[in-house]
């Protein structure tokens, strides 16, 4: 399966960490009151909106999960994968993953991309409190290569069973304004727990 992905989407350590951070203001929709609330950031990469957050006095409440992470207790950075969430059941009101969770399992198999994606979901359901959100940027809902198709379908696959075992309601965030979203054949989605 070797196919020639898009490479025009920038890295987020290609930008600097209030980017970082008004970029995730804007994909995830998330406003003031959210920063009162205790926030995961799974995928969180280089810990730039925690960082951001708490070095400007948003919030000290956000702790970063990355599967190469050192553990910090002054950043809340802790080592982890999505699948594996090193916390116990619901303690965060706020879970956010922005172009990460399940675009990491882009180009796996389809079976491995399935399953992946269903524990993970599972896995940030299981950590947030009930009454909370989990917030997803940038999830491929595009279906341009085979590798995109693979993940669209373990995707829909498992919000489907989110919807009907669970009743979770899953919608999709508005783009800012179509013409302008970098990022073709995404769309941020909202999960209510």
């Amino acid at each position: 399966m070797s196919e020639n992905l898009p490479q025009n989407e920038p890295s987020i350590e290609d930008h600097t960490d209030e980017e970082v951070f008004q970029n995730y203001m804007e994909d995830l929709k998330l406003s003031p009151e959210d920063f009162d609330k205790r926030i995961l950031d799974v995928g969180s990469g280089s810990s730039q909106f925690a960082k951001w957050a708490r070095d400007h006095h948003v919030s000290s409440q956000i702790f970063s999960l990355e599967p190469k992470q050192e553990p910090q207790e002054r950043t809340k950075s802790v080592q982890g994968k999505a699948e594996a969430i090193p916390f116990q059941s619901e303690v965060f009101d706020l879970v956010v993953s922005n172009a990460s969770i399940p675009n990491i399992f882009l180009g796996e198999s389809p079976e491995t991309v399935k399953e992946r994606v269903r524990s993970s979901l599972f896995e940030l359901m299981r950590v947030t409190k009930p009454g909370g959100e989990i917030r997803l940027g940038r999830v491929l809902r595009g279906k341009v290569y085979e590798s995109q198709e693979i993940l669209a379908s373990a995707l829909d696959e498992a919000f489907a069973e989110l919807r009907r075992d669970y009743g979770i309601e899953i919608e999709e965030i508005p783009y800012p304004a179509a013409n302008t979203y970098e990022y073709v054949n995404h769309q941020p989605v909202k999960i209510a727990c």
